[in-house]
């Protein structure tokens, strides 16, 4: 398992483990990316934004429910 990490996707017997690297191989492989570069750039930035926010304890977003 490469860095001790988990999700791993394995291809051709060669492991990979980085979650949004993975991600973006099969969103090309099975033409997920958009239908030109502009697409394929804002899907990355939609991934890139997440991580971030992710990254930064949610960048102080709070979702709550109710008034």
């Amino acid at each position: 398992m490469p860095y001790k990490m988990l999700p791993v996707l394995e291809i051709d017997g060669k492991p990979v483990a980085q979650s949004n690297a993975v991600a973006r191989y099969l969103a090309k492989k099975y033409d997920l990316m958009g239908r030109n570069e502009w697409d394929a750039m804002i899907c990355d930035v939609l991934v890139d934004t997440l991580g971030d926010l992710k990254q930064d304890d949610m960048g102080g977003l709070r979702i709550c429910s109710g008034p």
